[in-house]
């Protein structure tokens, strides 16, 4: 059952014998002129905006609100004219014992006739989520890259013809939102300043969230508006939808042909495993025909173009929240077509030192000198780059004729190109200094 709202008019007649009686009549109020939904990703929450035309009378009038069967935070709930602003005024809010999950507006009004309200007020049950396909051609060169974002609503309340917008940022919650929805019989409003909501509601009243009233016609291609909001960022999808309760739908919010993207080899035993895997990256930025706004956390899938009208799929990987600039890299798994060996060629030990105990000499000290070669065969149709890690613990001098640099104090890492069907080398000299010829734990280059 949806929540509605009723206008409820007092009539106070004077009967002959001098008795007051009174007569309540609930009027059910026209639908929505508009609603508004500002959807969280990082809580269950949504801040709802919704605008009603209700007809007034000049004196007391009473204004009921429901939340039966939604997930809606009554604590929230908040009413005020969009019209005739200085001629209406909301008293008081109060929630009668013997009608658990509602609340009366009692509204003083100089005004009669009808009038535009805004009710604003938070709800939980409304969800978002991202994800991302990406369509290779075949020469695996360019791709297509979409991202989908899709709300799923189970508050209880059905949202025609909404506005949507759509929050990526982290909010904490004193308590959830749908523990006080579920609150029955409370008997007046909660005291004010609550501290778990009030910020919010400011926030919400101070316009947090609103774009300019005089925004631009919008053009008949929905598409995602993205603007920042400090430290929060901000989708809006452009136009209406409608989000039936218990159903979810699926929007573009993100939209990159030719993409152009690198493929990388890494060889990286302590992360991966001892064989290679391969990446495609790209970064989220201009170049990339992206960079228009943060990607939030999703799951990338990979299809490739098979040349005969039809994809295959080649992996899949959750990213988190990338930033405007930031790389974005997909781990697709080993590739049988690339290989890799490592041999050590020669080990010799040189510069012994001594220690005499009860005279007798010990070995406390010596160096290993090792040749290494490594090997990477590449039985594609077309050159690779491969990026090789390895790890060297203790005090090692390390050398190659090959330009290598130090990923970190134990991490040699160097780039090479393998030709296609072809093979590489990488060959290293590695001098590791033991017992008391050791002076550091790092690797130092000769």
């Amino acid at each position: 059952m949806t929540k509605k709202l009723y206008l409820a008019a007092a009539l106070l007649v004077l009967f002959s014998a001098g008795v007051f009686a009174e007569n309540v009549d609930l009027v059910t109020l026209p639908a929505r002129s508009s609603v508004q939904l500002t959807i969280y990703n990082s809580a269950d929450l949504t801040l709802v905006k919704e605008t009603r035309f209700i007809t007034l009378k000049k004196g007391t009038n009473r204004l009921q609100f429901s939340w039966a069967n939604t997930l809606i935070d009554p604590t929230s709930v908040e009413l005020r004219p969009l019209e005739h602003a200085d001629e209406i005024e909301v008293a008081d809010t109060t929630f009668p014992g013997q009608k658990p999950q509602h609340l009366i507006w009692n509204i003083q009004s100089q005004f009669e006739g009808q009038v535009k309200v805004e009710v604003t007020y938070f709800t939980s049950g409304i969800t978002w989520r991202m994800d991302y396909v990406s369509e290779v051609n075949a020469d695996e060169t360019t791709m297509k890259f979409r991202g989908y974002v899709r709300v799923f609503n189970n508050s209880g309340e059905e949202y025609e013809n909404a506005e949507i917008r759509l929050i990526v940022g982290k909010i904490n919650l004193v308590e959830r939102i749908a523990d006080l929805a579920r609150r029955y019989g409370m008997q007046q409003p909660p005291a004010p300043g609550q501290p778990q909501y009030e910020a919010l509601r400011r926030e919400a009243a101070q316009g947090g969230f609103e774009e300019a009233e005089a925004a631009a016609a919008r053009p008949a291609e929905k598409a995602i508006v993205k603007e920042g909001i400090s430290e929060y960022f901000m989708f809006s999808v452009e136009g209406t939808e409608t989000i039936q309760n218990g159903w979810s739908k699926r929007m573009v919010a993100v939209k990159a042909d030719d993409v152009k993207f690198d493929i990388i080899y890494r060889m990286r035993a302590h992360q991966y495993g001892h064989q290679p895997v391969r990446f495609f990256i790209w970064k989220n930025d201009s170049e990339h025909k992206l960079g228009d706004s943060p990607l939030p956390d999703g799951l990338v899938r990979i299809f490739r173009d098979n040349g005969q009208g039809g994809l295959s799929f080649l992996g899949q990987q959750t990213v988190n929240y990338v930033p405007v600039k930031a790389a974005i890299e997909i781990n697709l798994g080993t590739d049988d077509l690339v290989f890799y060996e490592t041999w050590k060629m020669s080990e010799k030990r040189l510069n012994f030192h001594f220690h005499t105990d009860n005279n007798k000499e010990y070995v406390d000290g010596w160096d290993e000198d090792q040749q290494w070669t490594d090997t990477i065969h590449n039985y594609r149709t077309k050159p690779i780059t491969f990026e090789l890690q390895r790890v060297w613990s203790g005090d090692v001098e390390y050398h190659s004729d090959t330009e290598t640099t130090l990923f970190d104090f134990h991490t040699i890492k160097t780039t090479l190109t393998v030709k296609e069907r072809d093979k590489a080398e990488y060959s290293a000299t590695v001098t590791m200094h033991n017992g008391e010829n050791a002076k550091q734990n790092s690797i130092k280059p000769k």
